[in-house]
């Protein structure tokens, strides 16, 4: 069976600024019904939420996109034992949906070994989530910002862990929490350093700090991570 492919997935300027030129991005910010997925796809989310269907259809579309722009065609992308998407062995990539948008990125497995996104609204972490979220200098160092701007970047802190938690999975199959990383954040150029507070598995892939970006655009902030074969640099 052939998928279609949505109008309304779309080249994603906005992903595109957190990776150098071998990741494909792609977005869509309007809902795709779950009658777009695969067969093999649907019993996944038999049993969902509505909200839950339409957040695992648009991502799945999203990535045939991406893939398909690989020459990867009609993939079905199995969910693994932790939830995580299966994607095909030439290739590596990530899924990430907030409200009203939906962003895939992918890459040659020869190119690059993991990439890592998540996409959150700009001023979802207000104060009260840091505890749960930041380090104790991470919230020391949002203190000391004005209050609008300590919670776009408390976000940016966020969706930095996120994805960085998404990239090295697939390589260490390691569980992180919040507080295993420390995130440095360098506004004006959108670079981000991720600092682990304990030995993480990854140190034997690449060795830290791990490098990652992160934008902001209108209700949106994102951040993306990758980890590059041994082999390679970036």
């Amino acid at each position: 069976m052939q998928a279609r492919s949505p109008a309304t997935i779309a080249p994603s300027p906005l992903l595109s600024r957190l990776f150098a030129h071998d990741v494909i991005a792609v977005e869509t910010r309007q809902p795709i019904g779950g009658e777009l997925l695969l067969p093999e796809e649907a019993p996944y989310v038999a049993r969902a939420a509505p909200k839950r269907v339409a957040d695992f259809a648009a991502g799945r579309a999203c990535a045939r996109e991406a893939l398909a722009q690989l020459g990867i065609r009609d993939f079905v992308l199995h969910v693994g034992a932790d939830r995580e998407p299966l994607w095909p062995p030439q290739a590596v990539g990530s899924i990430t949906h907030t409200a009203g948008f939906c962003g895939v990125v992918v890459a040659s497995r020869e190119r690059v070994a993991a990439l890592g996104i998540d996409a959150e609204e700009r001023y979802a972490v207000r104060r009260e989530l840091w505890p749960g979220i930041c380090t104790n200098a991470e919230q020391q160092w949002l203190a000391g910002l004005p209050p609008e701007r300590a919670v776009e970047a408390a976000t940016a802190i966020f969706c930095a862990k996120e994805a960085f938690f998404k990239c090295q999975y697939p390589l260490t199959r390691q569980w992180l929490n919040f507080e295993d990383v420390h995130v440095k954040l360098e506004r004006g150029a959108g670079f981000a350093l991720i600092e682990p507070q304990r030995m993480l598995q990854l140190s034997a892939w690449q060795p830290p700090p791990w490098p990652a970006r992160f934008a902001q655009a209108a209700a949106l902030t994102v951040a993306g991570c990758s980890i590059f074969p041994v082999q390679r640099l970036p």
